[in-house]
């Protein structure tokens, strides 16, 4: 799609919206925004992914500018999000496919600029993040149009979350990316409610079915809900159901998702603990299991060229994954957090080979509106193959530090 077909379409969904809304809701429009800005240096060492003789040195920064055009009334809520990026990256493979690309019937976006040389790959341009209306009635609300829709219980991950989730090591979890869906929630009590959401087929590549999805959600007791999901996701049968409820201060969760993986079935569920120490130290752990994910270090390439990997809606390529969070308010103005994410799959002498990542993170709240964050990763285990194929879940990652500004207006 060229730039101008691009500005064109994301200029006509604009006026679309504004036409819907009454003169009146226009001059109670309020404009916001969020400013951030990223770097990121890497060093990739013999077996990592961007290993190079001459210079082992990755570096990526990002400047984004989301622009936030939201208004709600008694009965009736619109919002339009535009987000402008620019992206540099040296000696670093860009970001891929994102699993919003598959439920989004067109992508809306244009690059101003997207120049890829061997050495550095530089990108600008827009896209159209959110194009929602959305009316209220006695117990029924209609959603229409690009709006995130997001699902489970999980801390780390989310089996219901069959439209995509963030990723357990995302540090950038403020919006998650819209999709072009028609979503009615009918709230049948005060603690009950039933979703209903449909996603036409993709019109841009790779070309996609539609997806119809029900969602039940009801609260079981004081401390307990259930949810239950049935439907169509790219065509492909889904059926799931959680559960989360508390147990003499620990909370605990089971989250389950039966599905059709490439030519088999599959099942995804997830089961973690909460605990609070008195410190207000919060402790999550999670265990992770995928029967699509790969078993076996001579799995990992045939999971690695699975679809539902490349566009993030499989988070691993192993099947199983035991995740682990500790976070905590250091001062009223500090936040800090760390992340385990451990793996094991059989080599080719059938023993167990263990490979993790651990994130670090420190958030300094600079005031009301804009923060400061850095965070460094470090992952363990067997590397890139000679072939240049991943051995283990995490090995292959190198070693990075993150520095980000946020800021909002």
């Amino acid at each position: 799609m060229n730039n101008r077909l691009s500005i064109r379409l994301f200029g006509g969904t604009v006026l679309f919206i504004v036409l819907m809304i009454q003169s009146s809701v226009v001059q109670a429009v309020e404009l916001t925004g969020r400013l951030s800005l990223l770097g990121m240096a890497a060093h990739a060492g013999q077996g990592d992914a961007g290993f190079n003789t001459n210079n082992n040195l990755l570096m990526a920064d990002q400047q984004s500018l989301r622009l936030m055009l939201d208004d709600r009334e008694e009965n009736l809520e619109w919002s339009v999000h535009l987000r402008a990026t620019r992206q540099d990256f040296i000696r670093m493979s860009p970001p891929g496919f994102h699993s919003s690309d598959l439920f989004r019937f067109r992508n809306l976006s244009g690059d101003w600029q997207n120049d890829v040389t061997p050495q550095r790959a530089s990108r600008s341009g827009y896209e159209l993040d959110r194009a929602v209306y959305k009316h209220r009635f006695d117990h029924v609300t209609v959603a229409i149009g690009r709006q995130p829709v997001d699902w489970g219980s999980g801390r780390f991950w989310q089996p219901l979350n069959v439209f995509g989730a963030f990723s357990p090591t995302d540090l950038d979890t403020d919006f998650k990316p819209g999709i072009d869906a028609v979503v009615v929630d009918w709230y049948p009590s005060a603690f009950s409610s039933i979703t209903m959401a449909y996603v036409p087929r993709s019109d841009a590549p790779p070309a996609s079915a539609a997806s119809g999805v029900i969602h039940f959600r009801s609260q079981v007791g004081d401390l307990s809900e259930v949810a239950l999901l049935t439907g169509s996701v790219l065509g492909e049968s889904v059926v799931g159901v959680s559960y989360e409820s508390e147990f003499k201060g620990i909370g605990w969760r089971f989250e389950a998702l039966h599905y059709k993986a490439a030519t088999k079935n599959a099942v995804f569920w997830i089961a973690g603990i909460d605990y609070q120490f008195e410190d207000n130290t919060l402790l999550a752990i999670e265990w992770y299991d995928n029967s699509a994910g790969a078993s076996s270090e001579a799995m990992l390439l045939s999971t690695l060229n699975d679809p539902r990997v490349t566009y993030g809606l499989q988070k691993h390529m192993g099947r199983r994954v035991l995740g682990m969070s500790l976070s905590r308010d250091i001062t009223p103005l500090l936040h800090g957090s760390y992340t385990l994410l451990v793996n094991g799959l059989q080599d080719n002498r059938n023993r167990l080979a263990i490979s993790s990542l651990h994130q670090m993170s420190l958030t300094y709240s600079v005031s009301n509106e804009s923060d400061l964050l850095i965070s460094m990763m470090v992952a363990n285990g067997k590397g890139l193959g000679l072939m240049g194929t991943p051995q283990s879940e995490f090995g292959h990652i190198p070693t990075s530090a993150t520095l980000r500004y946020r800021f909002y207006f």
